[in-house]
């Protein structure tokens, strides 16, 4: 019988293994890697069957997978994920066909794209920031080179049905079909695309073999483990964060803009603003509120002084009054909605929030990447939750995204 919480993922090596793992483990699941089948035991753990076929020949990996995957009872499975190399190296056609051939799938899905280290797929050709697998030096690869970057080719050399590509257009629409077919190839540039994918997937309600990178991995548990979303409150100036602000919002968070301008002239309150959070919070996004001016420093910043001229306020006083209004904007959201966590960039950002929840303090927790802390909150309604702080002009293009997805780990 199917167990709900029970994941099996089939990988050709160790340390893709456990970088797909890590995704179960990481929505509290017990998980385990094993060398062989016998391995997977009749239990309520997930399993991860680490095949070690990537450097084998094709005729090898069929062979081997076949022996392998035979005895699985892939009906006691929640999911089936094929774990695949982001930079297609290994014999994925063969593998991925020969797990079919074990599993009898209603529906083969491969998306290979890791687009948080820079692995894309367009046209359905896969890419290494932004430069074709096969003209990187995948393709000078001692062990296992990179012949084609096609993924609709690579599955239609290893199924005798047609293969059907899903490209961005298709996605970007929402309006994805898999009417008719059975084995399908799809682009993605971008978490989102993945999400988009994996939901339309999910709607069809077949029984689906997931093949892809870590990344889908990610986005499926997350779709279907049901853990709250993640906040983000930014109101550093720095073209880095705009930079990490714009990445997250690339990946799929949802951006609330908070128009510093019109709350100063009144037009616009900001209960107003946090209930527009609250809606992207409820309906399961991460969230990125935002100072207008952390979106567009020139604009916003101009913006904020014409209003404050309007209105008789010093420019000194600008800054003070963005920060304050914030941490009111956040506990205003707080009010309605707990996420799993929220993430804060700027001393002062961090210090009107804190107040603005009447904090007492904070216990630290950990350091997510270097300089970057996770704690939680000390005192006052919201004592205990998660906090991860950044300074503004400090951190790599992805530190928003990854800071988001840390804080929706359960401990």
């Amino acid at each position: 019988m199917k167990n709900a919480s029970r994941y099996l993922v089939i990988a050709d090596d160790f340390t893709g293994a456990n970088d797909t793992g890590v995704q179960i483990c990481r929505r509290g699941l017990p998980v385990s890697v094993v060398f062989s089948s016998d391995g997977v035991k009749a239990d309520d753990c997930s399993y991860v069957i680490d095949t070690e076929s990537r450097a084998l020949s094709k005729t090898e990996a069929q062979e081997k997978l076949a022996r392998q995957l035979a005895p699985v009872d892939f009906s006691s499975f929640h999911h089936v994920i094929k774990k695949v190399d982001s930079t297609l190296r290994g014999n994925i056609g063969v593998e991925i066909a020969a797990t079919q051939a074990a599993m009898n799938a209603d529906l083969v899905l491969f998306a290979p794209a890791l687009p948080t280290l820079g692995r894309t797929t367009e046209n359905a050709v896969h890419m290494l920031n932004g430069v074709p697998i096969t003209q990187t030096e995948m393709a000078r690869d001692p062990k296992t080179p990179v012949r084609q970057d096609n993924i609709q080719i690579i599955l239609q050399e290893a199924f005798s049905q047609p293969v059907k590509h899903i490209g961005l257009q298709e996605i970007e629409s929402g309006n994805i079909d898999f009417s008719g077919a059975t084995i399908c190839s799809a682009d993605a540039t971008s978490n989102r695309h993945l999400e988009i994918l994996v939901q339309a997937a999910l709607k069809t309600g077949r029984r689906i073999l997931w093949c892809g990178t870590a990344a889908i991995a990610d986005v499926l548990l997350g779709l279907e483990r049901n853990i709250s979303p993640a906040l983000a409150v930014i109101a550093s100036l720095s073209e880095v964060t705009n930079q990490q602000l714009l990445w997250a919002q690339k990946q799929g968070a949802a951006l609330v803009s908070v128009p510093i301008d019109q709350l100063i002239l009144e037009q616009v309150t900001p209960r107003e603003i946090a209930a527009q959070a609250v809606d992207f919070l409820k309906a399961g996004k991460d969230v990125l509120l935002a100072s207008a001016s952390s979106v567009d420093r020139k604009t916003g910043l101009a913006n904020a002084d014409r209003a404050a001229a309007e209105k008789g306020m010093a420019l000194e006083q600008v800054s003070f009054y963005t920060q304050d209004t914030m941490g009111q904007i956040a506990r205003l959201v707080l009010e309605q909605f707990r996420p799993s966590g929220v993430f804060l960039t700027g001393g002062d950002t961090a210090i009107s929030f804190m107040r603005a929840l009447e904090a007492s303090g904070s216990m630290i927790q950990t350091e997510i990447l270097v300089g970057i802390p996770m704690m939680r909150l000390r005192g006052g309604p919201w004592d205990g939750l998660k906090m991860i702080t950044k300074a503004g002009a400090f951190g790599r293009e992805d530190a928003i995204d990854f800071a988001l997805r840390k804080l929706k780990e359960v401990d």
